[in-house]
């Protein structure tokens, strides 16, 4: 990895700007690229502060309050954490009470950052925006793959969003590697069958596809001991249909690692629990992504 990509991280995709202060939140499994990260930016001459959380349990729980409050003061932030803040309250209020630009990287890895960073955000952002117009002004979404996934729902009232890797406005916030466009469903409405033969959340690489059968908005079912448990523990927010989001990185691939994996192109995935960072209504401490190759998606009847 090069000085070139933490430059283009900070600069171009968060849109630095002289005499702004940078915050770098990471976990104990993150800390040397963190320090990586902390380093570059100061040969930059970016102030620029490091602060280490215990690791979270689960995608989606909330940080430790101290670094809720931090996360509010500073004008940009990284979260180089193996559990992805993203759909956290801390990180959802830091961007739209106190302005603070945010990119999320959880589970990051020098490769990744090698392989998907460097692209044409110029190029991404048209196509981006483009799909998220379309979806924000369907109304049903019918999906379905040669493996034998097959789902309808509806996004009537929905806003589309795209992920585009430029985060530069006040309160923007976005997942690096970008590249996806998503939308919460209406709940209660997401019916069929889902194969999974890409990844899943806190397994990584399928070698072999899943199923999960989805009624009135709910999985019936989850794949894999840790993610049952985890159902259990939580309760029925877990099993809700909180998201369909579609790949649009074109060098992102599908290694194992949700936060590259649903940005590559050809596939989807879905994602159960927490959707309410995003424009729909269940809160959940977690979010889980699943990925699937090659979607054939309709949006109120026109294949797109």
């Amino acid at each position: 990895m090069n000085k070139k990509i933490v430059s283009t991280i900070v600069k171009k995709c968060l849109g630095y700007k002289k005499g702004e202060y940078l915050l770098i939140v990471c976990d104990d499994k993150l800390r040397t690229l963190a320090k990586y990260f902390y380093k570059t930016a100061k040969s930059l001459n970016i102030k620029t502060v490091l602060i280490e959380m215990e690791r979270r349990r689960m995608h989606g729980q909330e940080p430790p309050p101290a670094i809720a409050s931090a996360l509010k003061d500073a004008d940009l932030a990284l979260l180089l954490t193996s559990m992805s803040l993203s759909h956290t309250m801390a990180r959802k209020q830091a961007c739209v009470r106190f302005g603070t630009r945010i990119a999320s990287l959880p589970g990051i890895t020098r490769k990744i950052l090698s392989r998907s960073i460097l692209i044409d955000y110029i190029a991404l952002k048209k196509e981006t925006s483009y799909f998220s117009k379309v979806l924000s002004k369907g109304k049903r979404i019918e999906l379905s793959t040669k493996k034998g996934t097959h789902l309808v729902m509806s996004i009537e009232g929905r806003n589309g969003y795209p992920d585009n890797g430029l985060y530069v406005k006040k309160g923007s916030f976005g997942n690096l590697p970008a590249g996806e466009v998503c939308i919460a469903p209406q709940e209660g409405t997401t019916n069929g069958r889902l194969v999974v033969d890409g990844s899943a959340p806190l397994f990584g690489k399928l070698n072999r596809p899943v199923e999960i059968m989805i009624k009135d908005g709910y999985a019936e079912n989850l794949p894999f001991s840790k993610l049952k448990s985890l159902a259990r523990s939580l309760g029925r927010c877990v099993l809700n249909v909180a998201e369909i989001g579609i790949g649009l990185n074109p060098k992102a691939k599908v290694t194992g690692n949700t936060l590259e994996d649903e940005k590559a192109k050809k596939t989807a995935h879905i994602a159960f629990g927490n959707n309410k960072s995003f424009g729909g209504r269940v809160y959940c401490p977690c979010h889980l992504d699943f990925v699937f190759f090659d979607p054939v998606i309709s949006v109120d009847g026109a294949r797109i």
